[in-house]
């Protein structure tokens, strides 16, 4: 994926949560601010194995092997609300 279609999904999740913010790409990857918080998502060098990407918050980085673990390190550093818990109610039939 390159950084203007990663920059492009992660405008389009973060409009998707509902969290006000900014996404740029720049010369190491792709840039998100939101309120007080900025984070950086870089490719990972291929060496790397299984490890796709890296997101720096605060100066740590993390690393997200997939789409999905990079959207979900991203929700949980920004304190997006998460998905409904599914609910299912089983009850005798009659």
């Amino acid at each position: 994926m390159t950084p203007p279609a990663l920059r492009d999904l992660l405008a389009d999740t973060l409009a998707l949560w509902g969290v006000a913010g900014r996404v740029a790409v720049d010369e190491a990857g792709v840039v998100i601010e939101a309120g007080s918080k900025r984070l950086r998502v870089r490719p990972a060098d291929p060496r790397e194995g299984p490890i796709r990407w890296w997101m720096t918050r605060d100066g740590r980085e993390r690393p997200c092997p997939s789409v999905l673990g990079l959207l979900r390190a991203l929700r949980n550093a920004l304190g997006a609300p998460g998905p409904a818990p599914a609910r299912l109610r089983f009850t005798a039939l009659p």
